[in-house]
């Protein structure tokens, strides 16, 4: 089945390009045997997602960022973490109110692809072995964490 996209079926946001931002691997020293995949499931996932947005509110930048950590019984990595950033922006004549729901919801979503790859690029010949993020629900994960963000943001200030 094969479909040729027409200018209508475009989006009216733009997702101008992708960068790597950081990529830290340490890998632990000492004794270790090499990891196979069964060793990866007890490794923890923290995601970051920042968005900063132009003054003109037509151009955000999203950075997805994760840390790994090793389950603590194995000596895997000592540290892993990794952060991309992606530029999007509203294509001419648009509201860039799109844009704010977009870069906070969907952006991280089309970034996990990019992460993945680095972090897998950046352990594919340690001793660990390629460690590869599993699928994510990204819709859950930064619904997850705006509610944190607006829990820290209503909480009462004490003196």
């Amino acid at each position: 089945m094969k479909h040729e996209v027409s200018a209508e079926q475009y989006s009216a946001l733009r997702f101008e390009r992708v960068w790597v931002r950081e990529a830290t691997f340490v890998d632990y020293e000492g004794e270790q045997t090499p990891g196979s995949a069964r060793d990866f499931e007890g490794v923890g996932i923290q995601i970051e997602v920042k968005v900063v947005y132009t003054e003109d509110g037509e151009r955000a930048l999203v950075t997805l960022r994760a840390s790994l950590e090793p389950p603590a019984k194995d000596k895997l990595f000592v540290k892993l973490s990794a952060s991309v950033e992606g530029a999007f922006t509203v294509r001419q004549g648009t509201d860039p109110k799109l844009l704010r729901t977009f870069a906070n919801v969907q952006a991280p979503v089309l970034l996990v692809p990019y992460l993945r790859s680095v972090i897998t690029g950046l352990t594919s010949q340690s001793r660990a072995g390629a460690i590869i993020i599993p699928p994510l629900n990204m819709v859950e994960v930064t619904k997850a964490i705006q509610a944190q963000a607006a829990k820290a943001t209503e909480a009462p200030v004490t003196h």
